[in-house]
């Protein structure tokens, strides 16, 4: 499937990282002093998206009563002290590993903080298969499209010979927005459908990581 790339650029939260049940629990805290129902994990992946705000707003939350920044604020604490408890993507290593030996050059950009996605690539020892990281520099989970074409322009990359792999619509809007192919990956922070209605091609949405390498890769 990606045979025809030179380049790769990875999505990193829900993509490369599988951060989703932390996610929806960090979210329940705040409905729980809301005294709004809790999510699952469907009804979490049906709502969530950028801007946060509006996710925010989706699941009931009321930005009255606490303001962006309250619950900005106790999503980096709940966060960052739990995240080294999750892990990556069932053969996400693998498929990187086997990019490298293809010769592929590999990238991240996300809506994370930079040094914050530093800090766990080392954790997680695969910071050698990427040529660099691109991120924001807050932890406001804004849009990443400058960044992307920052990131481009800097590295010489060119967009006939790109794909973005991530897990969102939002992933999908970047891209286009960037002028390059998009894979989306469904195990990650948003449902299937979302994802299919988004790119309007299911063939590009698939169901878990390793399906990049095709039936030959062995899970």
């Amino acid at each position: 499937m990606l045979e025809n790339y030179e380049t790769i650029i990875w999505d990193w939260n829900g993509t490369l990282l599988n951060d989703i049940d932390l996610c929806v629990d960090i979210s329940n805290i705040a409905l729980k002093r809301q005294g709004i129902q809790a999510l699952d994990i469907l009804s979490y992946k049906n709502a969530f998206g950028f801007p946060i705000t509006q996710y925010y707003e989706r699941i009931g939350l009321d930005l009255e009563k606490e303001s962006m920044e309250f619950l900005t604020k106790n999503f980096i604490a709940e966060y960052g002290s739990k995240i080294r408890d999750c892990n990556l993507h069932l053969n996400a290593k693998k498929v990187l590993q086997n990019l490298k030996q293809k010769e592929k050059s590999q990238f991240i950009l996300t809506a994370a903080h930079k040094e914050d996605v530093l800090v766990l690539l080392d954790h997680f020892e695969i910071k050698n298969y990427f040529k660099e990281i691109e991120g924001l520099d807050n932890h406001r989970a804004e849009s990443k499209v400058d960044k992307g074409i920052s990131l481009m322009k800097n590295n010489n990359i060119s967009p006939y010979k790109t794909v973005l792999i991530g897990d969102t619509d939002h992933d999908y809007d970047v891209a286009c927005e960037m002028g390059i192919d998009c894979i989306l990956i469904s195990n990650g922070h948003q449902s299937k459908e979302r994802l299919i209605n988004a790119i309007e091609e299911e063939e590009f949405v698939l169901d878990h990581i390793g399906q990049l390498l095709g039936d030959t890769f062995n899970l």
